[in-house]
């Protein structure tokens, strides 16, 4: 089977193809990019049996993919959040509610662990789930990631302004307002990852995992946690045709 997987968030839209259970290189196109129809139909998405995705990019997105698999005229399945999949039990009353990405990172992890985790998604918005060992989702929290921190001072605080500069994740305190800026939002990053910490030891979850496009950027900021991107590209894997809506 021949299976392409789509992850379409804020930021990018990442896709790749998994042959005969053997996923390839991740491509990612920019999320503005699809939605002003800038990008063209891969090759590569011809010789696919199945699509597997999911979407939290809107109406656009979302419209252009389904008429690109409506072209490859293969079955197509869009992974919605469940009240429970897998032995995974949603703490949404309303698991509708719940951005699908969240629910399928939660879902690869429980699948490969089966034991107490946490699944922190840094992206445009930073998501923090907590499961314990009996697959019980205990909740939990979304925050602005760090260019929404940024973007937030500047459209909020008239006196603020800077230009971006290239900087070596540093933590120090700053010498300049681009520096004092950048290096706040990643200090406060940083302390909630650190409070994240100390949260799991007090439930007694031993496993964090970081996922997501700025993942890499803040692991060293977390470093009990395991780094998995693809979480949510690995969580369709094991989507089944009835426990997902059409796409």
């Amino acid at each position: 089977m021949v299976v392409l997987e789509i992850d379409a968030g804020n930021t990018f839209v990442k896709w790749r193809i998994r042959c005969q259970g053997r996923p390839q290189a991740v491509q990612r196109w920019l999320t503005q990019d699809v939605r002003e129809g800038r990008v063209l139909l891969p090759e590569d998405w011809s010789g696919v049996q199945q699509v597997r995705w999911v979407s939290v990019a809107g109406d656009k997105v979302d419209h252009w993919l389904q008429t690109a698999f409506q072209a490859l005229a293969v079955p197509v399945v869009r992974a919605v959040a469940r009240d429970q999949q897998s032995g995974l039990k949603n703490a949404y009353q309303n698991p509708r509610q719940m951005g699908a990405d969240r629910w399928l990172a939660m879902l690869a992890v429980w699948q490969q662990l089966q034991d107490a985790f946490c699944v922190i998604d840094v992206g445009s918005a930073v998501t923090v789930d907590l499961v314990d060992r009996q697959g019980r989702h205990l909740g939990g929290y979304i925050l602005p990631g760090l260019r929404l921190l940024q973007q937030s001072l500047l459209g909020q605080t008239a006196g603020v302004r800077w230009q971006t500069t290239e900087t070596d994740g540093s933590l120090v305190p700053g010498d300049s307002t681009a520096a004092c800026v950048e290096n706040g939002c990643r200090y406060q990053m940083a302390a909630l990852l650190q409070y994240v910490e100390q949260d799991c030891r007090a439930r007694n979850i031993r496993h964090i995992w970081l996922t997501g496009g700025d993942a890499s950027r803040v692991a060293s900021w977390c470093p009990q946690a395991m780094l998995q991107e693809t979480l949510v590209l690995d969580g369709l894997q094991g989507l089944e045709q009835d426990l997902c809506g059409a796409g």
